[in-house]
């Protein structure tokens, strides 16, 4: 996924072409996503939300309006949707580092990701909770509180909180499945953290 806002629009554009080349079904069946053949689209749940993939064209709207996704998240799916192997998940995690090229983007994901993530949640770890299980969150045990949140289908992240004390700020992390990259390019991966991050504040307000 291209960083420059000026080019998001020809990152659409490429997208859509990589989706329509690719066979759908092959797709629906490797990313776990429901293909409808009378309709010819591809239903993708996405944080909590559903999303409508039409095929050939791959124009992204949300299920329950029919409105027009963000441009972002429409990159993001079509993305998913393309890459997805199929492969079997590990359920062993790894730093957003270890990704492929990992190192490169660290700094945007710090920006996007870990860093609200901690100053939103890093006290008020009741509130982290509360909004992980409204997105499906399962509960693990890493840190002072873990959550498992199945963002896509085939893409668990696992938020990690540390409440801190008198010596210690708090502090968290965000992991990746170790062979996440077959579901998605590290880039689009330091976008997902940070959508992941927004949809934890946004269902805080439901």
């Amino acid at each position: 996924m291209n960083k420059s806002p000026f080019n998001l629009e020809e990152t659409l554009r490429v997208a859509r072409e990589e989706f329509s080349r690719k066979p759908v079904l092959e797709m629906a069946a490797n990313s776990g996503c429901l293909y409808d053949l009378d309709k010819e689209r591809v239903t993708v749940p996405f944080l909590n939300q559903k999303y409508l993939v039409t095929y050939p064209h791959g124009q992204v709207t949300y299920a329950h309006d029919n409105s027009e996704a963000p441009i972002i998240t429409a990159i993001l799916l079509l993305h998913y949707l393309t890459n997805a192997t199929g492969i079997e998940l590990s359920n062993n995690w790894i730093s957003f580092k270890e990704l492929q090229g990992g190192s490169i983007y660290i700094e945007p994901f710090q920006h996007r990701a870990i860093i609200p993530f901690v100053k939103k949640f890093g006290g008020y770890p009741q509130d982290f909770a509360k909004a992980a299980e409204k997105l499906g969150g399962k509960k693990a045990e890493h840190g002072d509180v873990s959550y498992i949140i199945p963002a896509l289908p085939k893409v668990p992240l696992l938020y990690i909180l540390w409440e801190g004390d008198e010596e210690f700020p708090p502090n968290g992390t965000i992991l990746f499945d170790n062979y996440a990259n077959a579901y998605l390019a590290t880039e689009d991966f330091a976008f997902l953290a940070g959508m992941t991050v927004a949809a934890l504040l946004a269902a805080l307000k439901e």
